[in-house]
């Protein structure tokens, strides 16, 4: 999929410092070896200085993990120089954070953000031989809390809000990763080192490149597109050059002269491509993702390239519509407008997949972001408390299709604004849009994460106290500072200062709303939603809202996940580990309660949950209490992908309301490490439940039901995605759950406009239970079969769904051992992996079918899975590997797991009370 690196400087004069190191810290005790890019943890852990896993159990939280932070470190590389040069820098791509460097004994620079690309003139001190180059690394957490301590007064970082995040305060006052002095997903380690890489730049015939950008962008008054590359280069003297730019796929190629005078020089050209020419990039699912690769040289006056550089870009308008509803109905929208098409964003907020960055590696990246692909979405909104990702990533992006809502790195806080932090910021946003502008895949700039909530709604009482004062900080930060800086680098895509946003009061002269009143929720901006008091299937507490940009709810990981990073004592639901580990308080009693809210579970197994971890020991032996544990990942699993596909749904009917909703964002895709979070994938990239779920709701032509509230009755609905119609015929079926009993409700003819949502049918309780006088439930099966044009004969499926749907299934209903039957019938070795084609049967009604490989080595995901199942109605399974497949792959490496297993444990288990 990666075809080449996006933009890449080829610059023949240049030593790659990458590699390996000598690490030492203050006082000398430790001298080890280390690998860079890295960060010092890492070195440490190859050394064996740091003996114990940071990712088990609260090892993350031990002195020895935690005096790391403590100490300033120094990496040390020797090396020689065989090139003639009259201009040097280091090209230090990624410094985490606060570094001191010195080449030769001489101090050639300091660095104070983890986020910018640095360039340090070292021209002075380079020589031939035995170079010595040193980076020193402070404590960045000791000198955030000095930096808050000294400001003028308190700017709050929310640290007083989550004593359950085991971590660090002030992080707001240094540009690092906000996320790694802890988040309530993830632990803080604080790490330090060059991680991203580093390099030495030499001129070559008088001519030192720093950098090349390049961006398209359309001119809608010519009505053709412009090409904007712009070169910054030292020069030794007065040059003249020719600028050639050659790109692929039938573009025309350009030669243009400029001229350099001895110093600085930015060396800037904007073409114009007739549009004829062009095939456009579209978001997957609206067309083809062309792209263009590109070559661009500077030629010096004897025919010689200087310098060159290889580019990859897409040609798309993009926009982020923010006006009156032409209904005439209140309040303004908030879509994505991509090609002159507007588009419902179907996706989920990406986090950093790994504390120390080195081993996010973009094979686990291309694995996550074809995740994207494969559940059908097509956008992922990049979290303003992580990283900016590589460039790699974005290409990847660029190649699936993947639209990415891009935030600048702040979040969850208030921040300085003297003039130094936001000079350090105006830099930060410059190398950061430079580096990314390229990628069509890119479509918004957003300002932070939250930090206009938080003040607007008085999260820290200072806000309460003087609102006036952070006001002004936030206008200084966002607007003077990151939205000026952008306007003189990017104006392609638009730009908001935060999410969730309240809309804008007007575009010229920008200006937000800042405060929606209590009758304008929902109608303008974007929306964060996330409600742990109320039943996760109720639709009634779910916004009615035009984006929704984050909703979410926790479980746990997988039992096999969990069982690496934890010993047989914190196997329990409310174990010291399961709480520690669950960084958002009272999770673990949350995701309790959502369970008893959807499922009746036996009195015994209820109580065990619930009991008091200390107690809970002495109730079961070992065996049974590791059984019982990997029941409760189960239900929280299954609870959490019920939850926010039902959430899923209701925006994408929302669509053809008056909510307007064109944006679906949960949270979150990923996970940093293995604990209870919000993710659809696991830490390792075993998806849960949730993803299978979203891959069913993102589809593009959804069949949804639900009941509404005090109602007793189903609704179902039918969300069209397509460019097309949809005409078919819908056919309903309902399963008594107590007799198993079958009959066909409805086969009724629909029609959804392209681009539609429509209400098609509503059933009340007597038709789906049949008048019986007795308590039960029934399985409501839903499936749009299209008819009549192309496509014909294609099966569209609504989840099934238990009726009522807003009372606890009784687990009861699942008495009987549906003997569930797994058969490989065959095998398929392919070029970038394998299938294990399976067929999956039942002898009674089965539901919640998990399906799970008990081997590490099997790596990848079925087509479906968490399923209901009929007996004399098998279901045919494939699990998509990835790599080479192992061998043997035996029917007894598959686990399985149903609603059954509930009752099983419950008759089982020797729960002593």
């Amino acid at each position: 999929m990666l075809t080449q690196q996006r933009t890449t400087a080829k610059e023949i004069h240049s030593l790659d410092l990458d590699g390996q190191w000598k690490l030492s810290n203050q006082d000398k005790t430790i001298q080890v070896s280390a690998t860079v890019p890295g960060q010092v943890h890492l070195d440490l852990i190859q050394a064996n200085i740091i003996e114990d896993d940071p990712y088990y159990g609260t090892n993350y939280v031990k002195e020895s993990m935690r005096k790391v932070i403590d100490n300033a470190w120094t990496l040390e590389k020797t090396f020689d120089l065989d090139q003639e040069f009259t201009h040097a820098f280091l090209d230090c791509e990624g410094l985490d954070t606060l570094a001191s460097i010195t080449l030769n004994g001489t101090v050639v620079g300091s660095t104070d953000n983890q986020f910018r690309h640095y360039q340090l003139d070292i021209t002075k001190a380079l020589v031939e031989k035995s170079n010595i180059l040193r980076i020193t690394f402070d404590n960045a957490v000791r000198i955030s809390k000095d930096r808050a301590d000294a400001y003028p007064y308190y700017v709050p970082d929310m640290f007083n809000m989550s004593a359950a995040q085991h971590g660090f305060p002030n992080r707001n006052f240094v540009r690092k990763e906000q996320c790694s002095f802890s988040w309530d997903w993830g632990p803080a380690f604080a790490p330090c080192g060059i991680w991203r890489p580093i390099s030495i730049k030499l001129d070559n015939q008088g001519l030192l490149t720093k950098s090349w950008t390049l961006l398209t962008s359309c001119n809608t008054t010519l009505d053709t597109w412009e090409v904007q590359i712009r070169v910054c280069v030292i020069s030794t003297r007065d040059q003249h050059l020719q600028l050639k730019i050659h790109f692929d796929g039938g573009l025309p190629s350009i030669e243009h002269a400029v001229r350099t005078t001895a110093g600085d020089n930015i060396l800037q050209h904007t073409f114009t491509v007739d549009k004829a020419l062009v095939k456009l990039w579209w978001p997957r699912g609206y067309g083809e993702q062309n792209l263009y690769n590109g070559e661009a040289s500077l030629v010096n006056e004897k025919g010689s390239t200087v310098s060159s550089h290889s580019f990859q870009c897409g040609f798309r308008t993009c926009d982020l519509v923010q006006k009156p509803l032409a209904s005439g109905q209140p309040g303004d929208s908030f879509h994505f407008r991509v090609n002159d098409v507007d588009l419902f964003a179907k996706g989920a907020n990406w986090i950093p997949g790994h504390v120390f960055d080195r081993l996010m590696t973009i094979e686990k990246k291309t694995s996550l972001l074809q995740s994207c692909v494969d559940a059908n979405m097509n956008m992922i909104r990049i979290w303003g408390g992580g990283r900016y990702e590589t460039d790699d990533f974005y290409q990847l992006c660029d190649e699936l299709g993947i639209m990415v809502w891009q935030e600048f790195m702040f979040a969850c806080a208030l921040y300085p604004t003297d003039r130094l932090f936001l000079e350090n910021v105006q830099q930060e946003v410059k190398d950061q849009v430079n580096r990314l502008m390229c990628h069509p895949s890119i479509i918004l700039w957003s300002g932070n994460n939250e930090n206009q909530e938080f003040m607007v709604k008085g999260w820290d009482k200072a806000t309460v106290d003087n609102p006036y004062i952070f006001t002004i900080d936030y206008h200084r930060l966002y607007m003077e500072t990151i939205m000026a800086t952008l306007q003189t680098v990017d104006t392609s895509r638009s730009f908001i200062s935060t999410s969730p946003s309240a809309g804008l009061i007007s575009e010229h002269p920008y200006t937000e709303r800042y405060v929606l009143q209590e009758n304008e929720r929902g109608l303008y901006g974007d929306v964060h939603f996330y409600d742990y008091k109320h039943n996760g299937l109720h639709v009634e507490y779910y916004p009615k809202a035009r984006f929704v940009s984050e909703y979410g709810a926790q479980s746990m990981p997988s039992f096999k996940a969990w069982k690496k990073v934890s010993s047989s004592k914190n196997w329990h639901p409310l174990s010291k580990l399961s709480v520690h580990r669950n960084h958002h308080g009272n999770g673990q009693l949350e995701m309790l309660q959502q369970i008893d809210f959807q499922y009746q579970l036996p009195s015994s197994l209820h109580n065990y949950f619930h009991a008091d971890p200390d107690t809970s020991e002495s109730m079961v032996d070992l065996a049974t209490r590791e059984s019982l544990f990997d029941l409760f990942c189960y239900l929280t699993q299954c609870v959490q992908a019920r939850s926010i596909v039902g959430q899923t749904e209701h925006y994408l009917r929302g669509r053809g309301t008056a909510s307007h909703t064109m944006g679906a964002l949960y949270w979150q895709l990923n996970d940093i490490w293995p604990a209870p979070t919000w993710s659809s994938i696991e830490h390792g990239g075993t998806w849960k439940p949730l993803h299978y779920f979203i891959k069913h709701a993102f589809a593009d032509v959804l069949v949804s039901g639900f009941q509404p509230p005090g109602e007793p009755s189903f609704h179902i609905h039918i969300s069209n995605d397509k460019s097309v119609s949809v005409i078919g015929d819908l056919r309903v079926k309902v399963v008594n759950m107590r007799s198993g009993h079958k009959q066909l409700v409805s086969n009724i003819p629909v029609s959804v406009k392209a681009h539609g949502s429509k209400f098609i049918a509503e059933f009340d309780e007597s038709t789906l239970l049949g008048g019986t006088s007795t308590p039960t439930f029934c399985l409501i099966f839903a499936a749009v079969v299209i008819t009549g044009q192309e496509g014909e004969g294609q099966v569209y499926e609504m989840l099934p769904q238990t009726f009522p749907a807003r009372d606890a299934f009784s687990i009861e209903h699942c008495l009987t051992d549906p003997k569930i039957c797994t058969k490989i019938e065959r095998v398929e070795d392919h070029s970038n992996g394998y299938e294990i084609h399976l067929s999956v049967s039942s002898k009674a009604i089965a539901g919640m079918i998990w399906l799970d490989w008990r081997r590490d080595e099997i790596g990848g995901h079925f087509d479906d899975n968490v399923f209901w199942l009929l007996p004399e109605h098998p279901k045919s399974v494939i699990y998509h590997g990835k790599g080479k497949r192992p061998d043997p792959i035996l029917e007894s490496d598959l686990q399985v797991k149903s609603l059954y297993d509930v009752i099983w444990m419950a008759s089982r288990a020797h729960i002593v009370t």
